[in-house]
């Protein structure tokens, strides 16, 4: 194999630590009893006009021109005047049918407020004077199971996020039928231990072949290739893979997709509300595919996005980096129908019109790790929240 077989074969997809006892589901084996489908909101996601604390009474003083009025949002009931913005009417059922919980005031201390730096805080679990190399399920999965621990889709880039981790056999792609038909280029090799060098060359070309060929096996045979309907945008097509892969047997217990648009420093309103429709008509599409397949009970959903907007509008009707924000929670298995965490004081803003956030992420992973995957987690001093 020469350099530019090597470049065009390791850019099909990026590996973690991928190991040679990756499998998938065995023909006949159950479908992978408990998945994490982790929903990236790109660019800073604006809480406080997703989830809507009517209940503030500073929320529309201090918002003006991007404040959502009351009367045209959707209100969540047996909460003190929280409404979800208008753009996720299609899943503002899951909170009526206990499937739809939210965690209010999530961030951590000393905010961070670079893109870079704070999505890499949340991904890896670290402080924020701190850096660490691994995601943040590299303390998770290794004991949950032996083999693929998880799946990005990530059109056009290359991130495993939470998932990468020198101990973690993840994958990215840009959806499993493109990587079908660029894979078949692979030849199988055997791997050789003559240098370090030439050992992880081939080990990869071997591994990619193997991987290749397993997801063959599930994914080009599966008669679930298109179990989503009203498939539209790059999010809705991302989680049709998920769930393809979910259906026909990939034995992946974490999977990673990604909404995009939401740094929204200016003209907030129009950009906000596409992003939040696109992100809820995939998730509706999703969680009909997965209720009609049986497996909804199966699926635990998270959002998260690396910091939340400031209280006050800009000059340009836009929000500017903030500190905390809100996350939701959707599936089958989930304590709906409640909201957790504590709402922060619009009263109470740093120098910088910046609330205080009111619980760390870390104890949503806290939870994740211990509630869903049953495994410990080194999160044991942040507070475990009941929405599962």
């Amino acid at each position: 194999m020469d350099r530019r077989d090597f470049i065009k074969y390791s850019s099909l997809m990026s590996m973690a630590g991928l190991v040679p006892e990756l499998a998938f589901a065995t023909q006949g084996q159950q479908l992978q009893k408990k998945i994490l489908v982790l929903v990236e909101l790109k660019g800073g996601n604006d809480g406080f006009n997703t989830l809507v604390p009517h209940h503030e009474p500073r929320y529309d003083t201090y918002r003006k021109n991007i404040a959502l009025p009351e009367r045209l949002t959707i209100p969540l009931k047996n909460t003190n005047r929280r409404a979800l913005s208008p753009s996720l009417e299609k899943i503002a059922h899951l909170w009526d049918d206990k499937q739809m919980a939210w965690i209010e005031g999530v961030g951590y201390p000393n905010s961070v407020l670079s893109h870079f730096r704070s999505l890499d805080i949340w991904e890896t679990a670290s402080d924020a004077r701190e850096v660490l190399d691994n995601g943040w399920l590299s303390k998770v999965l290794p004991r949950y199971k032996k083999g693929l621990h998880g799946i990005a889709i990530n059109p056009g880039q290359v991130d495993l996020g939470p998932l990468d981790g020198t101990n973690l056999n993840s994958v990215t792609m840009q959806d499993p039928y493109t990587f079908l038909r660029q894979s078949r280029y692979i030849e199988d090799v055997k791997p050789s231990q003559q240098t370090a060098a030439l050992a992880h060359i081939t080990n990869t070309q071997h591994q990619l072949h193997d991987v290749s060929k397993q997801i063959n096996e599930r994914i080009r045979r599966g008669t679930k290739r298109y179990a989503m309907k009203n498939v539209k945008g790059k999010l809705a097509h991302s989680l049709q893979s998920v769930s393809s892969m979910i259906l026909n047997g990939v034995d992946s217990p974490v999977y990673k997709v990604t909404q995009e648009g939401f740094d929204t420093h200016a003209d907030q309103l129009g950009a906000h509300n596409n992003a939040l429709y696109q992100l809820a008509s995939g998730l509706a599409s999703f969680s009909d595919a997965m209720k009609r397949h049986n497996m909804w009970n199966n699926i635990l959903i998270v959002t998260y996005s690396e910091f939340g907007r400031r209280a006050k509008v800009n000059k340009s009707n836009g929000t500017d980096h903030g500190t905390a924000s809100s996350m939701m929670i959707l599936g089958g298995k989930v304590r709906g129908g409640r909201l957790y965490g504590k709402h922060p004081d619009f009263s109470n803003l740093d120098k910088n019109d910046n609330v205080k956030y009111t619980t760390d992420f870390r104890s949503v992973y806290a939870t994740i790790g211990h509630r869903w995957l049953g495994q410990p987690t080194p999160w044991s001093k942040f507070k475990i929240i009941p929405f599962v």
